[in-house]
């Protein structure tokens, strides 16, 4: 990317007519703006609102409008999935702002997003005034009591603190819990009147590092040995990593796990966290979990569903055959984030061993201890039998992308694979993809901290605040944003490329364009079919093709630089190779495609 790429942020925005060294603090908003600097926070995403016009100023004239800086959103679902992306872009903390009640609401399917995913972002709401003396006519309809009630239910901690002072001590208070695990959101609602409330002196600020998030934790050295036993003793072992995928430290003892125990490997749905070309990398492989005796999960946050036969069936209907189960070796944080008021990762789970444990600590007792019992024979064996496995399946997979490369409408596994061709020399952060429709072993990923992820919570409308997020911590890392986004998924939320137009904040975006809701036209042929209806007609209420939408034009109105619509597979990478050059010069680049289905 061009010099300017990497620091085009914070040029944008900045305020006149202030000190050089900036104002004291004076009110109570200003001591959390000193707050989130000693938190070394960056950025606040947010849409205005006057519940929080006391902080929106701290931000700009104490603050003077850096570290943090205000982003501007244009609607508070995109503020929270920007911070959702840039958290796990980041591996820390995320701040974005909300106003109060109807902010909050707007919000709530991102915070949701979130919490399943497990991201720390703390979200700062505007509230009250609780003195309804101060309250305008408004504020009545906009606040309430209990303000963070909606919210309660998914996240990790919440507060509404009555004091400039107690505002800084649940801030501080937020952001431990936000990072402790299982990680999650937290909110905070700062009272209108108390932001505005002018400070008899300058609060004191607690020291960050004295409210550091909990250490890791490590499992249970008998837990370790049995797990270890299992493992050494299985004939057909499997590693799953899941969410685990965003630390770029794991894919080290994740790959010295898997070759010493000669096993094959997978990542969970929607989860990188190891290379895609080692020789072990079963990914793909829908028989591996159904062929193995002991399964490996780290950190893989919905297990029954990684072993469950997916199925569009009948609701009721059972397999004709009963799955026999692998033994599950569970090294995770466990149930400790469940909650009972969501279904959300709430299966059942068989465990036959259950490591709670930090998945990096957990990982390296494991591999110790199984340095003592695996026979290196028997592990050289299986090795050798799972890489002659893995060459096989990389050579169908590449098969089948191939047997569609001149498929009109363009295929979706084409489309990945042109794309990857496009940017695998360059620097880049894979932010959101097509999920579906992915083609296994197409896009060489090099291990964990190479893709973000989905949404956690199955929102649609995510992907385009996550992206702009996890391509604005690429820009400050040096990488470059890339993301493959659903037609569907950016017309919620597409507004999210002014965002990233107006911060400088360079991306490469193609658009994955079928022209439907296409995920629900197969279950509604599915219904269908078993009620013994047209599924012919399963295109009704799903399609978006009269009038077709211009997706060019949507995003050079925000000011994107965007390719004609590309129709034809044989414009698909010239059109590809002229957005990156594009993106690299430090705009957001579009790419529109029409695309099969599947």
């Amino acid at each position: 990317m061009s010099p300017e790429a990497g620091n085009g942020t914070s040029g944008v925005e900045r305020p006149a007519g202030l000190p050089e060294d900036g104002p004291a603090g004076s009110y109570g908003s200003d001591a959390i703006v000193d707050l989130l600097r000693e938190m070394d926070v960056r950025y606040v995403p947010l849409n205005p609102g006057s519940s929080f016009r006391g902080l929106h100023d701290s931000l700009v004239n104490h603050g003077g409008n850096r570290d943090p800086q205000l982003l501007l959103c244009l609607h508070e679902e995109i503020a929270v999935s920007l911070a959702h992306g840039y958290g796990k872009a980041t591996n820390d903390l995320a701040v974005a702002a909300v106003h109060d009640l109807v902010g909050l609401m707007h919000a709530s399917m991102a915070v949701y997003d979130a919490f399943c995913d497990r991201t720390p972002v703390l979200v700062l709401g505007g509230s009250g005034p609780m003195d309804p003396a101060q309250r305008r006519p408004v504020d009545w309809t906009h606040s309430a009591t209990t303000q963070a009630q909606l919210v309660r239910d998914y996240v990790v901690w919440d507060a509404e603190p009555a004091t400039p002072a107690a505002s800084v001590a649940d801030v501080v208070r937020a952001r431990q819990r936000a990072l402790s695990a299982p990680q999650g959101p937290a909110y905070v609602s700062l009272d209108a009147g108390v932001q505005e409330a002018e400070l008899p002196a300058p609060l004191e600020l607690p020291d960050i590092s004295l409210h550091a998030p909990a250490p890791p934790i490590g499992p249970d050295p008998t837990a370790v040995l049995r797990a270890a036993e299992l493992l050494a003793a299985a004939e057909r072992p499997v590693v799953v990593a899941g969410r685990v995928g965003l630390d770029p430290r794991v894919t080290a003892p994740l790959v010295a796990l898997v070759e010493l125990l000669g096993a094959g490997y997978r990542d969970d749905r929607n989860v990188v966290a190891f290379p895609t070309a080692h020789p072990q990398n079963a990914t793909g492989d829908k028989d591996l979990l159904r062929e193995a005796d002991v399964v490996l999960a780290v950190d893989v946050v919905d297990l029954p569903a990684l072993l469950a036969a997916q199925s569009r069936g009948a609701r009721d209907a059972q397999s004709e055959q009963p799955r026999t189960r692998p033994l599950v070796i569970d090294l995770s944080h466990g149930d400790l984030g469940l909650r009972s008021w969501s279904n959300a990762l709430a299966a059942p789970i068989e465990r036959s061993v259950q490591l709670l444990a930090d998945p990096l600590l957990g990982l390296a007792q494991l591999t110790e201890a199984l340095r003592s019992c695996v026979d290196a024979r028997a592990a050289t064996a299986r090795r050798e039998a799972m890489c002659r496995r893995v060459a096989a399946l990389k050579a169908r997979q590449w098969a089948a992308v191939e047997e569609r490369w001149d498929d009109s409408p363009i295929a979706p596994s084409r489309l990945v694979a042109e794309t990857w061709q496009a940017v695998r020399e360059v620097d880049h952060l894979l932010c959101v993809r097509n999920t579906r429709t992915w083609p296994e072993g197409v896009w060489k990923f090099p291990g964990a901290g190479s893709y973000l992820g989905h949404s956690g919570g199955g929102g649609v409308g995510y992907g385009p605040g996550a992206f702009v997020g996890g391509a604005l911590a690429a820009r400050d890392q040096g990488r470059l944003g890339v993301g493959i986004i659903g037609d569907g998924d950016l017309l919620m939320a597409a507004g999210a490329l002014w965002t990233a137009v107006h911060y400088r904040i360079p991306m490469l975006v193609v658009v994955n364009d079928n022209s439907s809701f296409y995920n629900d036209e197969p279950h509604q042929a599915e219904v269908a079919r078993h009620r013994g209806r047209p599924p012919e007609n399963s295109w009704i209420g799903m399609r978006m093709d009269d009038p077709l939408i211009d997706f060019a034009g949507l995003a050079r109105s925000y000011g994107c630089w965007a390719s004609d619509t590309v129709t034809d597979p044989a414009r698909l990478g010239p059109a590809l190779e002229e957005a990156l050059a594009r993106a690299q010069a430090g705009a957001v680049a579009v790419v529109h495609v029409r695309t099969a289905p599947r």
